[in-house]
């Protein structure tokens, strides 16, 4: 059902890259994680932004892609079906989190551009139906 799930976001100067790590963690419904490939680059200014990437594959991305549409509130769910055709593409769907609120512990949707950024490989094109067997299970 899952092929793979990847993470990204970005660490700026002014934040704890722990807690923008705590933030992927939460989004993911894990303790802990492992394999974060974390790449220093240059902002527009000059400014270092350290750019935090993890993929997962099999058990571990069905788990993640479950835990991701279990925790979302019912609002945020529904509204990501009705808006499917923009957040999907073929077989990936595109979600962005606020990451100030995954630090917390919360998942909501945003358009912002303070994200974690999630995509979900599914096997065969997304569907809301798909979407709901998966949140289901």
């Amino acid at each position: 059902m899952i092929e793979r799930v990847e993470v990204t976001a970005t660490s700026h100067a002014t934040e704890d890259l722990e807690k923008v790590g705590e933030a992927i963690a939460n989004v993911l419904g894990f303790e802990e994680l492992e394999d974060i490939e974390v790449t220093e680059v240059k902002g527009h200014h000059g400014n270092p932004i350290l750019y935090l990437r993890l993929v997962l594959r099999g058990k571990k991305a069905k788990e993640a892609a479950k835990n991701i549409l279990k925790k979302m509130d019912d609002f945020d769910f529904e509204l990501l079906k009705r808006d499917l055709e923009q957040r999907s593409e073929g077989s990936k769907l595109y979600l962005r989190f606020d990451k100030q609120r995954a630090y917390l512990g919360e998942l909501s949707m945003s358009g912002g551009s303070d994200v974690v950024r999630v995509v979900i490989v599914f096997k065969r094109k997304v569907t809301p139906e798909l979407l709901e067997q998966l949140r289901a299970s």
